[in-house]
């Protein structure tokens, strides 16, 4: 009868583990994520001064005695027609002078106030009395103002992100073995001695 030894021949298994991190990295595109544009104000100013259009002196002159012509005939007309109604009512009344005798009013007397009239009253007056006519255009101020304006236009993706997942990888760097072999007892004699 054969003895047997039984050969029992193992290793153990190694599994290998490979981690990876995850990583994330943001871009910011700050000057491509948004377009400014500004207008600045503006103010303008015009202005025109006032313009004298005419100066109408034709009432100074008629106060100091130099009228213009066609005011000069209505004035003359008329104080020639006063001279001439005062003259022939102060005729009129030396003729009733003299036809009322027995008031013993005489021709003497009626010569004499005609010869010698009362002194005029003086009277101190400043001239012109009516000031002269100035007929002007009013000056205007125009201004213009056009407000200023700031636009912004932000892009639909002003911030990008790459990014990856963390991760695990398992496998198997070496496999699990275990070889059980009946080896007759005897056979396996180490001859080299």
């Amino acid at each position: 009868m054969l003895i047997y030894n039984l050969d029992i021949q193992f290793g153990f298994g190694s599994i290998g583990i490979d981690t990876y991190k995850g990583f994330i990295d943001p871009t910011m595109h700050v000057q491509e994520g948004f377009d400014m544009k500004t207008q600045s104000p503006e103010f303008s100013v015009a202005n025109t001064f006032p313009i004298v259009e005419d100066i109408d002196c034709s009432h100074c002159r008629s106060d100091m005695g130099y009228p213009q012509p066609f005011v000069a005939f209505s004035m003359w007309r008329d104080e020639a027609k006063q001279y001439v109604i005062e003259y022939i009512g102060s005729k009129a009344a030396g003729g009733d002078a003299l036809g009322a005798i027995e008031k013993g009013i005489s021709i003497g007397d009626i010569v004499e106030s005609e010869s010698f009239p009362e002194p005029p009253e003086i009277n101190v007056d400043a001239v012109p009395k009516t000031p002269p006519r100035i007929t002007f255009r009013y000056g205007e101020i125009k201004s213009d103002l056009s407000r200023g304006s700031v636009k912004v236009d932000v892009s639909d993706k002003p911030v990008t992100m790459e990014y990856e997942r963390a991760r695990i990888s398992i496998n198997m760097k070496k496999t699990p073995y275990i070889t059980i072999k009946a080896v007759p007892k005897g056979e396996n004699i180490d001859r080299i001695a």
